[in-house]
């Protein structure tokens, strides 16, 4: 059997395949340009012999831009400008392509254009691997190729080689080679490989190697060369960093091993070792199901030791910290949400191990694993979470374990009772709805946290309403809401209270009366049915000043009033519902005070103790300003808030003995110059007279000391940010920057010398550059409480400012003035340089407690984090 090929030139493709014999005639042995109709009618067929013919297993596709040429003789292809190769997976593309039929290879190279710039250069695909090169030689047979000048992605990192030769199983042998994660064609930095192998999808291993910096090479010399190049994850060792402390010694941290368990989720296992003794271990995984969630989990312990036992001073304590972060797909389960966010540690987990600074400058911790479903085309839903917060001051512990709820929204029962859906009558607005709460509270320490004694703290309880509720609407503004509800609670026991005269105080051992309350064990239902009605007023008062002058540039001052008068109203349903409450004598004078069985539970009472009242106020008030935008303008108005809202707010119990009028609340708030000053305040003013002991009785205070009320509470916080403009564009911007620095006719010539001795525009003299960009902002806040004789003031002051000298130069600063030790507070200066593949980190904490100081060199990718330099001194090295 013979073999022969066609060429088909119109959109080029060669086959071998078994046909009848043809011959050529020997005149058309001369190169063919191709005809511009592409077309073959031109290649008449010759006879070849079959050693002379190679066989390919599949269809070699060609074409070209410019022009493609035959060797009939040779059995060449040559293509150029544009030239593409494809063959299987395989895709050549360069302005220059010879390809040999007979030999089953191709040849490609860049050409030069005018300027002798090489264009075109081969860029060659196999598979998802893509790489450009100066030159390139491949055998479509064999699989192997010998390529210069080869520049390859390999997860992260970039390969330059002078000389490779490429195997028929992908693995690549290297000579002259370089190895970097700079992505500039001339890298700014590398390891210079004397050879180099590339095992796809695996690993590169180098001879000796050695680095270079700026093409200056430095003296250090690796003997091999190890660079992981898989796209999948692989376990391995976690070589640990290592140091010292003043306090804690040598150390040897975050060392241990990554296991890489499987798609889904992997496990890091480390640990932390000090010469003095302390030690701990932590362990953190990862975890992600496509499309359906995700997260990390992270466990640490610390047996952290202090002091020296000869010297007296040896503690042993320790610390531990529990993180959760877990996220679910949206579209996993539209019906249905979980989510987690847990940070949760010992109190002096953070002083201790923490070297972030936002850690240990926070106090409080926060943490919620929550749950939530919904029944689609149903009102009810259901939520459940569990909650923590601590203090790491105070060293308490708030949770709740747990917390959930079950509602069905409101709906209207008796709107399909209408037979006339066009009208409307009073009991169709009639609403129900249905809430049940269980919650578990606990309240404690973090220091006796997972002991048994935590069980004595919890204060559990499960409450349920159903309320009835009807809205009428007179007229406008104006709402009445009669309301029926139905409430019960359990609770696991409840409390009775009495006077015990002979009472003995276990330390003093003296008799002592006073009220003993008992604790009664057991579940216990309590319910009541309510009825209340409310009523709503709140109109709207419109105020308008108009200036006269018709030139001014502000037109008119505006102010909105909106009052809400509220009533409401619960009668005493104790000889119709059940009572839970009774009077205990209080003192020695036979004076009794009311108190309820379920006194601090955790949902209270579910009825009243007599009857209720009260009688609401507020009034919202906003001042706004109206301005010409132009001062000629007579169209043209703008409007400019002045005080966005100002609030008063109190209420009259109508039925109270005594205290009836409650503490007049005020807050307000504004923004101006473009909310760049942020402005806003809260107090409360008690309108009742102290006795000598700081405790309220029942006499106004203006009738005590002439004032309409007392001060008990203010406190108001000023925002001020100033940042820079929108960058111009720079030839507009450095026009205007050398107008307004450099006087006309010297402005040229000055130039023009300073170009001359290639001095940088920026540090021409005069030379401003008033378009840096910068930020700096202000915080002020300021409290002041005095409920009784005593008054207490606390105030803050935040400093923070970010300056970019240049694109790549960024500083911040954060700092801020202490009032009570009458000094500076925690500051630190932190500037940071963009190397490009290379990064400079710089950060000061001057002074204070946390004195330190942190310089860092290192490349940014992370394959090479190891490669770095570190000069650090901790607060602990103090």
């Amino acid at each position: 059997m013979l073999w022969v090929c066609f060429f088909a030139c119109s959109k080029g493709f060669l086959s071998f395949a078994s046909a009848q014999e043809y011959i050529y005639p020997d005149s058309l042995q001369l190169l063919a340009p191709q005809d511009t109709t592409r077309t073959d009618t031109l290649l008449k067929p010759v006879k070849m012999q079959q050693e002379e013919a190679g066989v390919l297993d599949a269809e070699v596709d060609y074409d070209a831009t410019d022009s493609v040429m035959f060797d009939i003789v040779k059995q060449k292809v040559y293509m150029y400008g544009g030239g593409v190769v494809v063959y299987k997976d395989i895709t050549l593309k360069a302005d220059y392509i010879e390809l040999d039929l007979k030999d089953k290879t191709v040849f490609a190279k860049g050409i030069p254009d005018s300027v002798g710039v090489i264009q075109g250069k081969p860029e060659f695909t196999e598979g998802k691997e893509t790489f450009e090169s100066n030159t390139l030689t491949y055998n479509f047979e064999t699989k192997k190729g010998i390529i210069s000048g080869i520049v390859t992605e390999q997860e992260g990192g970039y390969l330059h080689s002078g000389k490779t030769k490429k195997l028929e199983d992908g693995t690549i042998n290297i000579a002259q080679g370089k190895y970097t994660t700079c992505d500039a064609p001339e890298p700014h930095f590398y390891l210079a490989l004397t050879k180099a192998k590339v095992i796809p999808d695996d690993k590169i291993v180098s001879g000796p190697a050695y680095m270079v910096v700026e093409d200056i090479p430095l003296p250090l010399i690796l003997p091999f060369g190890f660079f992981p190049n898989q796209k999948t994850k692989a376990s391995g060792i976690l070589i640990p960093e290592w140091g010292e402390e003043k306090n804690r010694g040598f150390y040897l941290r975050n060392g241990g091993y990554y296991f890489a368990l499987n798609d889904y989720f992997d496990l890091a296992l480390t640990a932390d070792i000090y010469s003095n003794g302390t030690w701990g271990v932590s362990a953190r995984s990862n975890y992600k199901v496509r499309y359906k969630f995700g997260g990390s989990v992270g466990l640490k312990y610390y047996n952290n030791v202090s002091g020296d036992l000869d010297i007296g001073n040896y503690v042993r304590k320790t610390d531990y910290a529990v993180n959760w972060s877990h996220s679910q797909d949206s579209k996993s389960s539209p019906s249905s949400s979980f989510s987690a966010q847990v940070n949760m540690s010992s109190s002096t987990f953070d002083q201790n191990q923490s070297y972030v600074e936002e850690n240990y400058l926070t106090t409080t911790k926060q943490s919620s694993i929550a749950y939530t479903k919904r029944w689609e085309g149903t009102p009810f839903n259901f939520s459940g979470s569990l909650n923590h917060s601590q203090n790491s001051q105070n060293q308490t512990v708030n949770m709740s374990l747990p917390k959930m709820a079950f509602n069905m929204n409101r709906i209207y029962p008796f709107r399909k009772l209408s037979k006339n859906p066009g009208t409307s009558r009073w009991y169709q607005n009639i609403e129900l709805s249905y809430r049940a709460n269980v919650e578990n509270k606990v309240n404690t320490y973090d220091t006796i946290l997972f002991t048994s004694a935590v069980f004595d703290d919890m204060d559990p309880g499960f409450k349920h309403e159903i309320p009835l509720t009807a809205n009428f609407r007179p007229f406008n503004n104006f709402s009445i809401t009669p309301r029926v509800q139905y409430t019960g609670v359990l609770y696991r026991e409840s409390i009775r209270k009495h006077w015990e005269p002979d009472y003995i105080d276990p330390e003093t051992g003296e008799k002592d009366p006073r009220v003993v309350v008992d604790t009664i064990t057991g579940v216990q239902y309590a319910h009541s049915y309510l009825p209340a009605i409310s009523a709503t007023f709140n109109p709207k008062i419109f105020g308008m000043y108009q200036f006269k002058n018709p030139d001014a540039k502000v037109v008119a001052i505006r102010h909105l009033m909106t009052p809400t008068f509220g009533f409401s109203y619960i009668p005493d349903m104790r000889g119709i519902a059940p009572n839970y409450y009774d009077s205990v004598q209080i003192d020695t004078t036979g004076r009794k005070q009311s108190y309820s069985y379920f006194e601090g539970r955790i949902y209270g009472t579910p009825s009243f103790n007599g009857r209720s009242g009260s009688v609401n106020f507020t009034l919202n008030n906003n001042v706004e300003m109206k301005v010409r935008s132009d001062a000629d303008s007579t169209t043209d108005f703008k409007k400019v808030k002045l005080l966005e809202n100002l609030q008063f707010s109190t209420n009259y119990n109508i039925f109270a003995d005594s205290l009836n009028l409650a503490p007049v609340n005020f807050s307000g708030y504004t923004t101006v110059y473009k909310g760049k000053f942020k402005f806003n305040f809260n107090g409360s003013f008690d309108p009742y007279a102290i006795n000598q002991f700081g405790s309220k009785i029942n006499v106004f205070e203006v009738k005590q000391t002439g004032k309409l009320a007392r001060l008990t509470r203010f406190s108001f916080g000023l925002d001020f940010t100033l940042a820079s403009k929108q960058k111009k564009s720079g030839s507009e911007n450095q026009t205007q920057n050398r107008n307004r620095m450099s006087a006309p006719g010297m402005q040229d010539e000055m130039m023009q010398e300073q170009q001359n001795l290639g001095i940088p525009e920026s540090m021409y003299p005069g030379y401003v550059d008033f378009n840096i960009p910068w930020s700096f902002s202000v915080r002020y806040n300021f409290n002041y409480t005095k409920p009784g004789h005593v008054s207490k003031v606390t105030q803050t002051l935040n400093f923070n400012g970010n300056l970019s000298l240049t694109p790549k130069w960024k500083v911040s600063v954060t700092t801020g003035w202490d009032f009570v030790m009458k000094s500076i507070s925690y500051t630190s200066l932190n500037i940071h340089r963009d190397l490009h593949c290379w990064e400079m980190r710089l950060s000061i904490v001057p002074f204070g407690r946390r004195q330190s100081y942190t310089f860092g060199i290192n490349a940014k990718a992370s394959i090479l984090k190891d490669l770095k330099y570190e000069k650090r001194k901790n607060w602990r090295d103090y």
